[in-house]
């Protein structure tokens, strides 16, 4: 192995860089990394970075292309993205209630 190799820092993002990243806002980065769909290291200083790899894996599967299948044969799979902004709902503003959104939805 290189000695480049052997010292080579992996990238790390901010939760400003990541919330760029995926359009949101930096405090839902944080609330991903608290409900644990993102995983972040923290530093000595307490700020928590975030790998580049896990970054860049999670955009690509948010921008995974549409399966070929006609819509009423594919399961549905929701996507990391999509499961973080369904908790975040469920959390925020139904009091981490699922089955009151089962009753608004039915409501609806």
């Amino acid at each position: 192995m290189s000695k480049d190799n052997e010292h080579k820092q992996p990238t790390l993002y901010t939760p400003s860089e990541v919330a760029q990243f995926f359009r949101v806002d930096p405090k839902t980065v944080t609330r991903w990394a608290r409900t644990g769909t993102l995983n972040p290291i923290t530093l000595p200083s307490g700020h928590r970075r975030y790998h580049a790899t896990e970054i860049h894996e999670l955009l690509k599967i948010g921008n995974a292309k549409e399966p070929a299948v006609p819509r009423e044969e594919a399961e549905f799979v929701p996507g990391l993205r999509a499961l973080a902004v369904l908790q975040s709902v469920v959390r925020d503003y139904f009091d981490g209630d699922p089955s009151a959104v089962m009753r608004a939805l039915a409501g609806a």
